[in-house]
Parts: C-alpha cells; sequence; structure tokens
C-alpha cells in the first residue's frame, strides 16, 4: 500500500501543477478526437493507477477519492480479487453471447442476485451492459407485463442517458435538450427532498405529502391509475444531491403501487452492491420493490448492468432484452469477485461504520461553519448541501465549487452535484480505512475553511 503511505504526508505533499506537464498533453489530445457528447469533467485528472481508495495521475499526483467512479468502485481499484478473476476469465473465454450460447458464469452471476435482492418470491434475472440500459429494460418489461403505456417518476432523478433512460430522468433540462422526441407517456412527480420541500410542508407533519400527491392528484387528474405500468425511483437520488427520503415515502409508493396494479421499479444503480450498508438500500425501508436495477457496481465499475424480478413479470418473448455483450463472462468473473471481496472483508458493516464516522465529523465541521445547510446519507452514499447561510438556505454553487477545487488541490476527490450544483458528493470505495477516511475529512475541514475566508481562485475551464 505505498500510495497510502506517500499520501499520508502533509497537505503540501501535491508535486507537480495541476494538469500537470503529461497531464495537460492528454487532455488536448482528447479535446481533438473524442466528443464532448460524453465529457462532463470535474477536475483535469488523468489517473494512471489506482490502489484501493488512492489515484495517482499521470504525473506522480496522489489523490484519495471519494467519487468512488460514479459510485460503482465499491471494492476499489486493482483489488488483487478481481484482478485475478478477470485475468483468469479473459484468458479462457472473453466473450460468449448469452443469446446464442448458455455461459455458466452468467449463471452464477444470476444465482447470487435472485439470493442477494429483497424479496423471496420465485426471481429471473434480466442482463444489460450498464445501469442505463437496465432501465430501459425495466421499463419494457413493466409496460409488457402490464399492458399499460404510461410511467411515474420524479423530479431530480437521474437513470441514465440513454434514449429511454434519459426519458425517465427529471435532473437536468439538458439531458433532454436537442433530443425529442423521448419516449412519451412520462410524467414526474415532487422527490421527497425534505430540505428543500416543495410543499413547503416540514417533515414529519407533512408525513411524506410528496407520496401522496402521487395518489391524490396525478392518478386522480392527470393520467389513469389503470393505465400506469409503472412508478421508477430511486431509494436515494444520487445525481440530485443525495437526496435521503423518509421511510414513509417508499412505503407509500408500495401502497399505492399494490392499490392499482402498477409495479414498483426501484434504480439501485448508485445505490446497491453495499454502497448504503445494506446490499441494496431499499432493505432499509421495509419495501419490496416489483423490479430492481442494478448498474455497474455489480463489477465494481466494469460493465455490465441488470434487472431482477418475480419470474411471472419477467417473461418475455424470447430475445426481446438481448444484447450483445450482456453477461459477458468477463464481467460476470468481475460480479463474482465483487460480491465476494464485500462478503469476506465486510464491507457492509465497514460502509456503516465508516459512514458514520465521515457523517459525524462533517457535523460537527457544520456547527462550525453556517454554510453547511445539510449533511445527510446512509452509509457510504453522503451528501453536503452548501448554502449561503442556514437561515436562508439559498444555494451557494460557486463556493461549492471553491471547496471542491481546494480539497482536488490538496489531494481529495471530492466532486460537485445537486439540482443547484451545491451538494458535495461522497461515495468512497467501500473498503475506505479509518485512517484515509479521516484524513479526507482533514482535507474538507480545510478546504472549507480557505474558500469560506476567501483563500480560493477557482481555475479558469482551460484544461
Amino acid at each position: 500500500m505505498w500510495l497510502v503511505d506517500e499520501l499520508m504526508k502533509p497537505f503540501n505533499s501535491m508535486r507537480n501543477s495541476i494538469p500537470g506537464p503529461k497531464a495537460k498533453k492528454i487532455v488536448d489530445r482528447e479535446q481533438e478526437v473524442i466528443s464532448g457528447a460524453i465529457s462532463v469533467k470535474f477536475f483535469p485528472l488523468v489517473p494512471e493507477r489506482g490502489e484501493g481508495c488512492i489515484l495517482r495521475d499521470v504525473d506522480g499526483n496522489i489523490y484519495i477519492d471519494l467519487l468512488g467512479g460514479a459510485a460503482v468502485a465499491n471494492i476499489g481499484y486493482s483489488h488483487p480479487k478481481l484482478v485475478e478473476a478477470v485475468k483468469d476469465q479473459v484468458s479462457k473465454l472473453q466473450h460468449a453471447m448469452i443469446g446464442y450460447y448458455y455461459n455458466v458464469k452468467a449463471v452464477e452471476v444470476a444465482e447470487k442476485l435472485v439470493s442477494i435482492t429483497p424479496g423471496s418470491f420465485e426471481k429471473r434475472v434480466a442482463f444489460a451492459t450498464s445501469g442505463s440500459e437496465a432501465c430501459d429494460f425495466a421499463i419494457k418489461i413493466a409496460k409488457f407485463y402490464t399492458e399499460r403505456p404510461w410511467v411515474i417518476s420524479f423530479t431530480g432523478a437521474c437513470h441514465g442517458h440513454t434514449c429511454g433512460a434519459a426519458s425517465l430522468s427529471g435532473f437536468k433540462g439538458v439531458m433532454k435538450r436537442g433530443f425529442s422526441p423521448l419516449i412519451p407517456q412520462v410524467v414526474w412527480a415532487p422527490y421527497a427532498y425534505c430540505y428543500r420541500c416543495a410543499f413547503k410542508l416540514e417533515y414529519p407533519d407533512c408525513r411524506a405529502a410528496c407520496a401522496d400527491y402521487i395518489k391524490d392528484h396525478i392518478l386522480d387528474h392527470v393520467v389513469p391509475a389503470d393505465e400506469v405500468a409503472a412508478i421508477i425511483v430511486e431509494p436515494i437520488q444520487g445525481d440530485a444531491g443525495v437526496i435521503v427520503p423518509p421511510r414513509e415515502f417508499l412505503a407509500k409508493l408500495r401502497a399505492i403501487c399494490d392499490e392499482y396494479g402498477i409495479l414498483l421499479v426501484v434504480d439501485e444503480s448508485q445505490t446497491g452492491m453495499g454502497r448504503c450498508g445494506s446490499w441494496f438500500a431499499v432493505e432499509q425501508y421495509g419495501v419490496t420493490p416489483d423490479l430492481l436495477v442494478c448498474g455497474e457496481g455489480l463489477a465494481s465499475g466494469l460493465p455490465i448492468g441488470a434487472v431482477v424480478g418475480p419470474s411471472e413479470v419477467m417473461s418475455l418473448p424470447a430475445g426481446s432484452c438481448l444484447l450483445t455483450s450482456a453477461a459477458n463472462p468477463v464481467m460476470c468473473s468481475a460480479v463474482l469477485a465483487t460480491i465476494e471481496v464485500i462478503e469476506e472483508e465486510k464491507l457492509l458493516e465497514n460502509a456503516v461504520s465508516i459512514g458514520e464516522l465521515v457523517v459525524k465529523r462533517l457535523r460537527e465541521l457544520q456547527e462550525r461553519y453556517d454554510v453547511i445547510g445539510d449533511v445527510r446519507g446512509k452509509g457510504l452514499m453522503i451528501g453536503v448541501e452548501i448554502v449561503r447561510d442556514s437561515a436562508s438556505k439559498t444555494p451557494a454553487p460557486r463556493l461549492t465549487g471553491e471547496i471542491s477545487w481546494r480539497a482536488f488541490q490538496l489531494g481529495l476527490i471530492l466532486p460537485v452535484y445537486g439540482l443547484k450544483s451545491n451538494v458535495l458528493k461522497i461515495t468512497p470505495p467501500l473498503n475506505i480505512s479509518e485512517e484515509l477516511a479521516n484524513k479526507a475529512c482533514d482535507i474538507i475541514e480545510k478546504a472549507v475553511e480557505d474558500a469560506v475566508k476567501g483563500r480560493v481562485q477557482l481555475a479558469a475551464k482551460t484544461w
């Protein structure tokens, strides 16, 4: 763990300018050949090597990674078991098209998913190559099974960037600008964002009125209940700023679905595979979904996705949810290794204990700085909402960016998310140690102090 030893030096341990000379060359080369359509860069970072939750860039700078590959590198980088499993499988068979051949690794992964996902009923699994595609499949499955056309989603939802997943999303308008017509017959409801309630109510007195809005308004006045195939929801909204709903919210969604024969689709692309301290976040709400969506966290960042649901719901015509690379044996080997590491290294428990440590440190910091409006999360999915002051709750996106940039200068990858771009999102690998978590919190404290005192100059995005 020499990268860890190197990182545990004082704050001034960064050895090169940002971006460094080697990184700048890569940045320039990318801009010449890669479409900007796939680029939303937080920092001018060009990683060369990873170890656990540490990244080293091409210029030798070392960082603690609190992004975790967009909340999917759950067992960190270059875990020996993952490396061994992938190398072993690719040396034997790198591709076996699941639609044409029987794939033993896919069967083993499906058996594992059937056993760890909520629900004691008989289940089946459909494979995709990403969380976005899995969301597309989930809606295809729901519409086919129910023979209904409408889907209810939520403001703040980010289900992905394929045509179908973008159609379901309510995160940023730019996800849809210029791409219409997208999939029709989607309606959005307010999510349970208690810190910024759409109804200006206070929890718990509101009794999750946002869920009641679906039954009392949408199903009464907007779309007929008997034409709604599914309600799709993230148990915790990730890109919207780690929005953690109260327990009643998901329970009421389950009750609405049961009453009207609607399928409850839970997208666990970010929250699943131990991220929140249980295999899937929805378990902590005591709710069993009809369809559960998994993303790249299945394989700690390698490209795979899946939908898990009851056998009768998953009974579609042959080939109707088929992708050439889905359930690739190399990716499936990575899934099995990821599950094995999570179990053997007790990473569910680590997510809880380290998450509690980080939240405690951040709430102590909140007491000192009025610009920290809210600290929320479950396990190692934590959001820190930055505001001008706690009384007004006015979003402070520039200050958030300054904190994030200063943290990066000090060796911490701390990305900015949120509906108003004012939330620091913390989703590190689940095997982050107490030592590194405390180091990360030290850097956050320093970054907040420097930003609040006007010591941070945001870099012009010239990289």
